[in-house]
């Protein structure tokens, strides 16, 4: 894995690596393939190489080296605020460097070292708000939306931990109370308290997209809307982890689980067709077995069924989207008991065990 980056004829970097028989994805537009054993991946002027031997990278640099301003800087240490460390067959991923800069930032508001990102029967909600000009005023002195920026970055890459934390804070930016304040004083109490923690992306044995989805039923106090999560591994690697409220209010358990079941596959549709480009370019030589994981039955058999009812004919024809992808059986969707679910950790609060259970598998 080597970074470079790319000199003052950047700008061309698409044609050219067009013209250089580099085939880009269609289901990505960062991702290329050469000669079907490097894999380029583009952002901005930033590239990485992926390949299997040494000479394979030193050829492809050679290559682009006719055509750019190459700046080659070796192995891939540190990319876009992310670092990275090799250990044997295994890749770890982290911020501490980051972290450690915005806890120096922020750490005269003396925020308390936390064991959890959000405690278990935390609820926020509109009512915790400002409501007068002096309240608004007072809040205004507080840098609630930077803060919460500067975790958001860190949750999106290397942080799954504290996703649903930043989710749910996020929704009071606009007009943050203090208890909304002091919530995210503790996050960043815990994002320092952990700011060690290493993501692991373990090497590849077995071709498995395994994706989680699970759903909070009514979740938000103010407008009743559930919240949904999801975490989608590579093998044992998490690739996708995501926190959001759904966009409908759900009248039972298993429709706010059905609506994030189709969220779910979304992502999980995307990543298999970036495999299936991979197959035909012969990338990978293998098979890939895809899976989408609910612990609610019913949802699982209404995604198998075409047959309405009283209690489900209201449901937006726009969700339904999953059942096609059930149908064309793109993938298996299966039943999953929820202490084994790993998408709870994107849709509620969890004990310091419960937490600890899920994110030894992937977060050290």
């Amino acid at each position: 894995m080597v970074y470079i980056s790319l000199g003052e004829n950047g700008f061309m970097k698409f044609t050219v690596l067009e013209n250089l028989s580099f085939k880009k994805l269609e289901s990505t537009n960062c991702v290329y393939v050469y000669r079907d054993n490097v894999v380029l991946l583009l952002y901005v002027d930033d590239i990485v190489l992926f390949a299997k031997t040494d000479t394979l990278i030193k050829d492809v640099i050679k290559c682009l080296s006719t055509h750019f301003d190459l700046k080659v800087l070796g192995k891939t240490r540190k990319l876009l605020g992310v670092e990275f460390e090799e250990m044997g067959n295994e890749l770890f991923i982290h911020q501490s460097e980051y972290i450690h800069k915005v806890c120096e930032k922020y750490q005269c508001f003396n925020y308390p070292v936390t064991s959890l990102p959000i405690a278990v029967g935390i609820v926020l909600s509109k009512t915790q708000c400002p409501s007068t000009e002096v309240e608004i005023s007072e809040m205004s002195k507080f840098p609630y939306r930077n803060l919460l920026g500067c975790l958001s970055f860190i949750a999106g890459r290397t942080r799954p931990d504290i996703c649903y934390a930043i989710n749910i804070l996020s929704q009071f930016q606009s007009k943050p109370g203090l208890v909304h304040w002091n919530i995210l004083l503790k996050l960043l109490g815990y994002v320092a308290q952990t700011k060690t923690y290493k993501l692991k992306l373990s090497e590849i044995n077995n071709l498995n997209i395994n994706c989680y989805s699970d759903a909070d039923f009514a979740a938000n106090r103010d407008d009743r809307i559930s919240v949904g999560g999801l975490i989608l591994f590579i093998d044992n690697s998490p690739i996708i982890w995501k926190t959001f409220k759904q966009k409908c209010v759900s009248l039972s358990t298993m429709e706010s689980e059905y609506v994030s079941l189709c969220e779910s596959a979304k992502e999980l549709v995307w990543i298999i067709r970036i495999f299936k480009e991979f197959e035909i370019l012969n990338v990978i030589k293998t098979n890939v077995s895809s899976y989408l994981f609910c612990d609610n039955q019913a949802a699982i058999d209404f995604s198998k069924s075409p047959v309405e009812n009283s209690r489900t004919k209201h449901i937006d024809v726009k969700y339904h989207f999953i059942r096609n992808l059930v149908f064309d059986k793109l993938f298996i969707l299966k039943y999953i008991n929820t202490k084994l679910n790993y998408a709870d950790l994107f849709t509620k609060p969890l004990t310091k065990s419960n937490l600890s259970k899920f994110l030894k598998d992937f977060l050290c």
